[in-house]
């Protein structure tokens, strides 16, 4: 009809919405290239925690956003509640024994936000980039590590002046490069391949996700980390599973003969010295994998007497000498309970709800959550990583995602290439 209005666009300006995806792309790089600001005298101790109060008022200022949230407020609001009520509560608290609590918290708020905006996959495609473009340049510090450059001064590598003689030398037999300790950093890298496995399967570029495998098996021979394998090890398999060739098949059973010839003939594996030695040390000279086990279940189930005695979490150094009193260690090896004692049994629990309802209806929450449940997991089972913030974000979009309803699909343009993943762990083999 003549004179009829037009309406106008709902969402931002161009301008403004490719500047807002670029700070997702930060984000993410900033969460794996994660410099310790507290290097320079900041009062925070990593670039992610100090985000938050730069991110959150702009990007949450989108009325998507503000409507969502509007919507969630209740149950936003009370799982920010129980993540909070650990810094009141928490017993034996001392100075920094509710930073992490209060960076879980942000964290969590942030991570609602980004969920609103991967409706629009273009948002999710940055983080995913930039978790990526991070993961290498800390592998680029992991190597600079290794050649012995003094890189504390700048925050590309913990300081170990307070640690006794027994932790510098497993630091130094596990690099860490922008972490502790190779423990943290090969987990790190693992759930890293989240981000691969999506721009993987959403554009059918299976090259991204072997260019990252092969990342992930660059930083073995340093942090020494045979737990984080696991997962990307699996999903590398069945990702190449329907590509397999009998002429490939023949050419890698002929590299691993030729291989266990060399070793069974010299006693090393012939390949270059660090990963020969990493191998060797890790899998083939290993005579201490079931005294591992044992040692990991029983601090594992001593903590739980402890997360009984403190329900609303306990301080880190009353929680790190009861341990060593009961067990003679001073972590439980399991990054549920180090939660559980670090923010209460509430919050864990939360956590392991919402794992579960993600992985119960996956094609409801998206690949991405899917994907995030099936690789956190395993690692959160293997290492206390409730104290390291790039798992810390992951585990805020579970706890974000459990304030969000998982029905309604946001609508997408016809020929959205996300499309092709939107019922992702249906197209590949769950693990």
């Amino acid at each position: 009809m003549a004179g009829q209005a037009v309406p106008m666009a709902a969402g931002p300006p161009a301008v403004s919405a490719g500047a807002q995806r670029a700070a997702v792309f930060l984000l993410g790089a900033a969460l794996q290239f994660n410099v310790l600001t507290s290097s320079f005298g900041l009062p925070f101790q990593r670039l992610s925690d100090l985000l938050p109060f730069l991110l959150i008022p702009w990007l949450g200022l989108r009325r998507a956003v503000i409507a969502q949230a509007l919507r969630n407020a209740a149950p936003l609001a009370g799982i920010l509640a129980l993540v909070g009520v650990s810094m009141v509560l928490k017993a034996h608290k001392q100075a920094g024994d509710i930073y992490l609590t209060l960076v879980l918290l942000l964290y969590t708020v942030q991570a609602y936000i980004l969920l609103v905006l991967f409706e629009d996959h273009r948002f999710e495609d940055a983080f995913c980039m930039g978790l990526l473009a991070g993961l290498l340049a800390s592998l680029a510090v992991l190597l600079l590590t290794s050649s012995g450059l003094p890189l504390e001064r700048f925050g590309l590598a913990v300081p170990t002046d307070g640690f006794d003689d027994e932790l510098k030398l497993f630091v130094e037999d596990k690099l860490g490069g922008l972490w502790t300790s190779g423990n943290e950093t090969g987990h790190v890298f693992a759930l890293g391949g989240v981000a691969a496995l999506i721009l993987s399967l959403r554009y059918r570029l299976k090259a991204i996700y072997v260019a990252y495998f092969v990342a992930l098996l660059a930083s073995f021979p340093l942090t020494n980390n045979r737990a984080g394998l696991f997962m990307p090890l699996i999903v590398f398999a069945l990702l190449m599973w329907r590509n397999l060739r009998a002429s490939m098949v023949l050419s890698v059973l002929g590299l691993l003969g030729i291989l266990l010839v060399g070793w069974s003939l010299t006693g090393e594996i012939p390949l270059p010295t660090t990963l020969a030695q990493a191998i060797e040390r890790r899998f083939a000279d290993d005579h201490n994998v079931s005294e591992n086990f044992d040692e990991r279940f029983l601090s594992g189930i001593t903590a739980l007497r402890l997360v009984v005695a403190y329900p609303f979490g306990v301080g880190e150094i009353a929680r790190r000498e009861e341990l060593k009193a009961l067990t003679g260690l001073v972590t439980p090896h399991n990054g549920f309970v180090s939660l559980a004692l670090q923010n209460g049994v509430a919050v864990a629990l939360l956590l392991i709800a919402g794992l579960v309802r993600i992985l119960s209806a996956p094609r409801r929450f998206g690949p991405f959550l899917f994907y995030s449940a099936l690789f956190l997991i395993p690692s959160m089972m293997f290492e206390e990583l409730s104290v390291n913030q790039y798992f810390l974000f992951f585990m805020a979009f579970v706890l974000a995602s459990l304030a969000r309803s998982p029905d309604r699909e946001p609508a997408r343009p016809p020929g959205d290439p996300s499309a092709r993943i939107r019922s992702g762990p249906a197209r590949v083999p769950r693990p």
